[in-house]
């Protein structure tokens, strides 16, 4: 048996290609392995979103290389946005590496991944996907359906929806909304989630669904970028402050219990001390459950790149500590306020940190760890939380509560 490792870097999107690509060397006479030095096949699936991307590849390449000299019969593969973006440039500051492809089984957990669209047609300024993933093409509401019913049937509970612009999905009369309401159908399916979504597309349609559809979680990620309407000018963005907490606004009226994630760049060229204020204000005026923060890093090809008013970077990191710090007291005291509070989880398995007990998701997204013997994956257990803590809770199962 020919064994199989994959690298992943990024969102999402890359780690459902991921699943897809292990889908396929499954039936090929591959198996995983976590062990690098035991593996036949190793593929690098790679994200260009980052900075320096691509020399992070290349370390890694570098690192891989005193394997293949050991093994000459170990294919390298690299794959994904870095590969789309450098092509051939990768064989010849490596030429120990086997293929260069762009991004083409799902995993053991109990969520599975749909790709309802690839691409998207925004022109943020600093943005490199439209680049890389192209225009948007979306799958047919049939074609998707089939999937979702094949997955359930596989024992998935938790569905998924993926797309660089998720909400902006439609095909013929179909669209994101009666997707949900379509899904939802489904015997089957327990919970339905979407993501990435883009403010813009955010009509009362979807909302609605969210407040409607049993099966879809309370949960949004919406991406912010900013709180300054100035710098929402210059990213491109294509909706104001206000706008966006309207639709904030609404869904905390109308979905009981709703959180939230966002995106935050700070440091975006030109970005004054007042521009951060701004940024900072939105996040407690928000309050987000969640908050994933990016000092800003110019990518190659991008408008912003050209910008000539850049920020040190020694004031980037500054304000980005800034708002990790913030953001965490605001985590600590949302995840206080639910301690004695009852919540169904599905469980994925153990703790990343290999220790007693269990892990589970709520609806709302937020992670649960339970000291429990209830190791079986895809099973759903009512817990009360006991504990908070800024990125997780604790929490203690409540007797005859497990149920598959």
């Amino acid at each position: 048996m020919r064994r199989f490792l994959i690298e992943t870097w990024g969102c999402q999107m890359n780690v459902h290609d991921s699943e897809k690509m292990a889908g396929i060397l499954g039936p090929l006479g591959y198996e995983a392995t976590a062990d690098v030095n035991r593996a036949d096949l190793i593929l690098l699936n790679t994200c260009s979103v980052r900075e320096k991307a691509a020399e992070k590849v290349f370390s890694r390449l570098g690192q891989l290389r005193g394997l293949k000299r050991l093994n000459p019969d170990l294919v390298i593969a690299v794959c994904g946005c870095v590969a789309q973006l450098e092509g051939e440039t990768i064989f010849r500051r490596a030429p120990y590496v086997d293929l260069v492809m762009s991004t083409a089984a799902r995993g053991a957990g109990p969520r599975a991944y749909v790709t309802v669209m690839e691409g998207c047609n925004k022109s943020c300024t600093y943005c490199i996907v439209p680049f890389t993933r192209g225009r948007e093409v979306c799958r047919s509401a049939q074609e998707i359906l089939a999937e979702v019913r094949d997955l359930v049937a596989r024992g998935y509970p938790e569905i998924e929806f993926l797309g660089q612009n998720v909400n902006a999905y439609h095909h013929g009369t179909d669209e994101l909304s009666s997707l949900l309401r379509m899904s939802d159908r489904i015997e089957g399916v327990r919970r339905l989630r979407f993501t990435t979504s883009h403010p813009g597309h955010l009509d009362h349609r979807t909302m609605d669904a969210m407040r409607d559809v049993p099966s879809v979680c309370n949960h949004l990620h919406l991406p912010a970028q900013s709180g300054s309407n100035r710098i929402l000018r210059l990213m491109k963005r294509g909706y104001t402050r206000e706008r966006y907490l309207q639709k904030i606004s609404y869904l905390r009226c109308n979905v009981p219990r709703i959180a939230f994630s966002t995106d935050i760049i700070v440091g975006f060229p030109g970005e004054t001390e007042e521009d951060f204020t701004e940024t900072v204000s939105l996040l407690r005026d928000v309050e987000f459950d969640q908050v994933y923060a990016f000092a800003y890093s110019a990518r190659p090809g991008t408008v912003a790149a050209g910008m000539t008013n850049a920020l040190p970077e020694a004031l980037k990191q500054e304000r980005l500590q800034s708002i990790l710090t913030i953001q965490e007291e605001i985590q600590l005291r949302r995840n206080t306020a639910l301690v004695g509070r009852s919540f169904e989880i599905l469980l994925d398995g153990r703790p990343p940190k290999e220790g007693p007990g269990v892990r589970g998701r709520t609806t709302c997204n937020r992670i649960v760890h339970v000291p429990a013997d209830a190791s079986t994956p895809n099973t759903f257990l009512t817990v009360r939380i006991t504990r908070a803590h800024a990125h997780s809770l604790s929490g203690e199962p409540l007797l005859g509560s497990r149920a598959a």
